[in-house]
């Protein structure tokens, strides 16, 4: 279990309103209480859960002059979890998931995709096909045929 999560970023500076500095508080507590942070997990019920504001008071967020030093061309993060029986476990991200200098394999923008048409109640046969038809773009000979997919319409 843990005891206490320090984020360090260089951008947290120019932090907007509370509700900005919240998510920054949400999403490190969230990812390590189910594993994933879509949008499914922002809403008032799970925010508002026991285990969910427990989390969120072991997370100290600040600046960091290691990733200061990376400069404001990365969006460098330091991380350090601190468990109960003494170990610590720390990684460091230069640049984040999906940017061009590392970015999502099509497996994982399926799986991102995925999680977004669950939110919004989109049929799971209708997000498969949506899926191998991107995965097929290069070789299809008509894209209209991916065009009726993409409608509001959920079926």
């Amino acid at each position: 279990m843990w005891t206490i999560l320090t984020i360090r970023n260089s951008r947290q500076q120019k932090i907007a309103s509370a509700a900005s500095w919240c998510i920054l508080l949400f999403c490190p507590a969230i990812l390590l209480l189910r594993d994933k942070a879509g949008l499914s997990e922002f809403t008032d019920q799970i925010v508002q859960r026991a285990d969910v504001q427990e989390m969120i008071r072991r997370v100290n967020f600040y600046v960091d002059p290691e990733a200061e030093k990376a400069g404001y061309d990365k969006m460098t993060s330091l991380l350090k979890i601190h468990l109960r029986e003494g170990r610590v476990i720390a990684g460091r991200a230069d640049l984040g998931k999906g940017s061009p200098a590392d970015p999502m394999t099509l497996e994982e923008a399926a799986w991102k995709f995925r999680g977004c048409a669950e939110y919004a109640e989109w049929p799971k046969a209708k997000t498969e096909k949506i899926i191998d038809g991107v995965k097929a773009l290069e070789s299809v000979s008509d894209v209209r045929t991916l065009s009726p997919l993409l409608s509001l319409e959920k079926g």
